[in-house]
């Protein structure tokens, strides 16, 4: 068994245990937040509320990463072995990067050009949309694994992983999909509006690619149980 596995299952830890699960339900509201806002943005075209969402999701990232240097200082407290440290650190630091993506995303549509936006195609739109719904679909998925760490079996672990990895093949191909209407769809916007969506874009498809870094990560511990 991995030594991080004996480390949460320890009577002692369970402080750990709990601050992991916080973070991670802290990152998965994040998230949630950043498809709220940009469903106000398209579907509803209300800017003020999008824009009001946008600013709690740089506030929810910023707790999450209160909970994230809680859980470091603890580490570096602890009187564990190296490899606990290093293992938990890693998956801390994993799950952070999701809500550090979406955050970076929010940031952008708070000074974004909204007129320049809602110029771009309808199916841009729609597409943008679902990358942003899956990316909750996805990490809701990691919030499971996560969750589970230590009771769900080697093959609902990989299942889960799967589950992801399609859910970011599918994101990864309506980012291309997006791609491929914009360069060949010239709407008379500011050149340095277009720079900032393809960021926003960019930056959604990391909610994803994180996710999946997560589940990668969570199954390569479950196979390290076993030894």
């Amino acid at each position: 068994m991995s030594s991080l596995f004996k480390f949460f299952q320890s009577r002692n830890q369970e402080s750990a245990i709990n601050k992991t699960l916080v973070h991670m339900q802290k990152v998965l509201e994040c998230v949630v937040e950043y498809e709220k806002a940009v469903s106000y943005l398209i579907d509803e075209k209300n800017i003020d509320l999008a824009l009001k969402v946008f600013f709690r999701v740089d506030e929810v990232e910023h707790q999450a990463d209160g909970i994230r240097r809680n859980i470091l200082n603890m580490l570096s407290k602890a009187e564990i072995a190296p490899t606990i440290r290093e293992n938990l650190i890693h998956l801390t630091q994993r799950i952070d990067d999701i809500a550090n993506a979406a955050n970076a995303g929010a940031r952008i549509f708070i000074y974004m050009n909204y007129n320049d936006f809602l110029k771009l195609d309808e199916e841009v739109h729609k597409k943008f949309l679902e990358m942003a719904r899956i990316s909750v679909d996805s990490v809701k998925k990691v919030n499971i694994m996560v969750n589970k760490l230590l009771t769900a079996t080697e093959e609902e672990i990989h299942q889960l992983g799967e589950e992801i990895n399609i859910l970011e093949h599918k994101c990864d191909e309506l980012r291309h999909g997006i791609n491929r209407i914009l360069v060949s769809n010239n709407p008379d916007i500011n050149p340095f509006s277009a720079i900032e969506i393809h960021n926003c874009v960019s930056t959604l498809e990391a909610v994803t690619d994180n996710a999946e870094d997560v589940a990668d990560y969570i199954i390569m511990l479950t196979v390290a149980k076993k030894t």
